[in-house]
């Protein structure tokens, strides 16, 4: 990690540049943070390259490969932009150095470490094939080390298994000294490369050089890799077997990487899987990088460059912690006695798009004020941001949708608010029985006709009418699930001449609805209007049991495995990029494996049944059953902790984590009725730090609870009529 250049730009997108974490062919790499304060690893092309049009067709395609890999051993993306002025590429932070750079320092790994390392790298090959695609460049600055194991990284020359028309000219791409035979001689490369590769990468981490090293030059180590036998002359004698059967020089009797990481686990070390003084300088890497608050900057001044802005219009969401932000102007305060840094009650008119500002109490469609006073609790919790109240609607049973720097509050209107200030933006009226849904930084609206909205101004563009081709009808019937490139729903499909059965399924279509990516007939789908999910390359939805069928997301739509849940009525499945969480015998939970369905592990309430919850960073949040709320490790099934609520938390309603909290949505015991609010918890110990209510909630009419969204900066708490944005600090 080194200081930001005088000539490096402030922000890369939406991300803060923090520091300078190294610089490559492609171009540099930095470290950054985004507004809600997640750390990831900036790479900004350079200038030159960005003006290749074959070079962006390549970057765009790397874009590509990064998204559909998302394993424990890999850097998932999480944002790019590969068509602006300067592309770029963020992917999630690995606090820990490269293979390459912690053998020079510490010197070879031990066998039991290279044995973890190995097993693990296989893992992360499987995902990468799985996803049909080859990294071609395994090498070992391409191998971060981390406490909880490595994880791969750089997929910028990868690429899809049956597509090849970026390396058909013979051009020479990889790294000479861990690239396979085929690769080093200019032929067709696939999954049995990488094997190769990571062999090499293997006798680099325990002996401190490669297998095919030279000091005659590249050509020379081409050369060697291509004729003759690797120098296996250090490697341990019971590791050398195995890497033996990598190095071979035809792909065909190499070991497939699951077979790879059985023969590697054998004598791996477990836990603690890295030698004391390379733990001890992890953690002292990372310490260093979370607790940076500021810019390191060579000299300390200001960036000469702009800061490159996402390749779309954007509004700025505002940090007033970040000093490279512009501010948003304060709200005139309404009299001397207000108090310092207080929201002034106002109220807000939105008609035909434009937002006039008016003091007519009973003309207003929905109100911003910010309380006086402090909400009761088991700490003193903090006063919102802002809090919008939603005059004459129906709120319904749905949280506020976010999508970039708006709240979308779906009543009988669909109010779209500025997620920093509150500030109305536009509304669509007349939206009391349409559905909408969040993919990446689109909204999708369902009322019969299929739209995907601006978030600019909320207008609207049809789907394209032939998305069934010719001749045949599609009725839209639920939305599923939708990811940055795609939307998922439940259609059926007539002869527009009525000739012919009508038949039901899941569609997929592209993000902007021009075009068909799959369709698959599904009977077994007719009565389903629940949302499903999309995680690992795998679209979960219900079936008219109310169980759980996994489908390739990515492919063709087929179907996968069926998971039954016993539930009589439909409960929502959740998952990460490993496994699917859903209802068993209608009152537990259960983990199944999202490859092939198989149970992991199970939990049963200890009374009633187990609710709504949340997946996020490993952790399950959920209730038990009892008033209570628990954390459980997603991967064993294991409670790490419990934190007694004064209250019932809801059932219907799932949490949300942001930051270092878990926001849980439930209720509090109050005469004559119980009133709804939010828990904030400790992530990490479960300690309960304050209660919230809405002193303005009145009891009466039909008891919705509250609904809760992020957008990891605030939490939008929305309680009847009433929407409070909270502080996850």
């Amino acid at each position: 990690m080194e200081p930001l250049h005088d000539t490096d730009p402030e922000a890369v997108g939406p991300y803060r540049l923090f520091a300078r974490l190294g610089e490559g062919g492609m171009g540099e790499v930095y470290l950054a943070r985004s507004a809600g304060g997640r750390t990831v690893a900036v790479k900004v092309v350079r200038s030159e390259l960005a003006r290749d049009t074959v070079f962006r067709s390549r970057f765009r395609r790397e874009v590509a490969a990064a998204r559909a890999v998302d394993a424990v051993h890999t850097a998932p993306v999480v944002d790019a932009d590969p068509d602006g002025p300067a592309p770029w590429l963020a992917t999630a932070y690995v606090p820990g150095p490269p293979l390459s750079r912690t053998v020079h320092e510490h010197g070879p790994l031990p066998e039991p470490s290279a044995r973890a390392l190995g097993a693990r790298l296989a893992e992360a090959l499987e995902a990468i094939h799985g996803a049909g695609l080859v990294h071609r460049d395994l090498k070992p600055s391409n191998v971060l080390l981390t406490a909880d194991g490595p994880r791969v990284i750089d997929f910028g020359i990868a690429r899809a298994l049956d597509d090849d028309d970026l390396t058909r000219t013979g051009g020479l791409i990889g790294s000479p000294g861990f690239m396979s035979p085929e690769q080093a001689g200019g032929l067709p490369t696939g999954a049995p490369g990488d094997v190769f590769s990571l062999a090499s990468v293997l006798v680099f981490a325990v002996t401190g050089h490669g297998p095919f090293e030279s000091a005659a030059g590249v050509a020379a180590q081409v050369y060697k890799v291509v004729h003759e036998e690797p120098d296996l002359a250090d490697v341990p004698p019971a590791l050398r077997e195995v890497v033996e059967q990598c190095l071979r020089k035809d792909p065909a009797r190499r070991p497939l990487p699951a077979d790879l990481r059985a023969l590697l686990s054998v004598g791996a070390a477990d836990g603690e899987w890295l030698p004391a003084p390379v733990a001890a300088g992890l953690a002292r890497h990372a310490a260093t990088v979370m607790n940076l608050e500021a810019p390191l900057r060579v000299g300390g001044g200001p960036s000469e460059a702009p800061t490159i802005a996402r390749n779309r219009t954007r509004v700025d969401v505002t940090d007033p912690s970040d000093p490279s932000v512009r501010p948003v102007a304060p709200v005139p305060q309404e009299g001397a006695g207000s108090r310092p840094g207080a929201l002034s009650r106002r109220r807000l008119l939105l008609s035909g798009g434009a937002l006039a500002v008016t003091a007519a109490a009973g003309a207003a469609t929905w109100a911003l004020t910010r309380p006086d006073s402090p909400r009761g609790g088991t700490g003193a919790p903090p006063e919102p941001v802002w809090t919008v109240a939603t005059e004459g609607t129906d709120a319904g049973p749905r949280p506020g949708l976010v999508v970039d720097d708006l709240v979308l509050l779906h009543a009988d209107t669909l109010l779209a608010v500025d997620a920093a200030t509150g500030e109305g933006r536009w509304e669509n009226k007349g939206a009391g029985n349409t559905s909408y849904l969040v993919g990446g930084s689109d909204l999708y609206e369902l009322s019969g006709t299929l739209r995907r909205l601006a978030l600019a101004d909320g207008s609207a563009s049809d789907a394209a009418a032939d998305l069934m081709g010719a001749g045949r009808r599609v009725a839209f019937e639920s939305l599923l699930a939708a990811t940055d490139r795609r939307l998922y729903l439940k259609v059926s499909v007539a002869p527009v001449d009525g000739e012919g059965a009508t038949v039901v399924g899941i569609l997929c279509t592209d993000r902007d609805l021009s075009g068909r990516e799959w369709f698959q007939e599904d009977p077994d789908s007719s009565d389903l209007d629940s949302p499903g999910a999309v995680g690992g390359g795998v679209l979960l939805h219900l079936d008219n049991g109310n169980d759980v069928v996994a489908r390739r997301a990515d492919g063709s739509g087929g179907r996968m495995w069926r998971a039954g849940t016993g539930s009589s009525t439909p409960r929502p499945v959740r998952c990460d990029d490993r496994r699917a969480y859903c209802a068993v015998d209608g009152t537990g939970l259960q983990a199944v494996g999202l490859g092939d369905g198989r149970q992991v592990w199970r939990l049963d309430p200890r009374a009633g049944r187990i609710g709504d919850f949340a997946v996020a960073d490993g952790s399950l949040y959920l209730s038990l059953g009892a008033r209570s709320f628990s954390a459980v490790d997603a991967e064993t099934g294991k409670v790490r902790w419990t934190c007694p609520l004064p209250g019932d938390p809801s059932v219907s309603q799932p949490p949300v984590r942001a930051g270092g909290t878990v926001f849980v949505p439930g209720e509090v015991p109050r005469e004559p009725h119980a009133v709804p609010c939010v828990h904030a918890l400790d992530a990490a110990t479960g300690r309960l730090r304050w209660t919230f209510t809405d002193p303005a909630y009145q009891p009466g009419g039909e008891a919705l609870g509250c609904r809760l969204s992020t957008d990891g900066k605030l939490v939008f708490a929305w309680i009847r009529d009433t929407v409070s944005a909270l502080p996850v600090g």
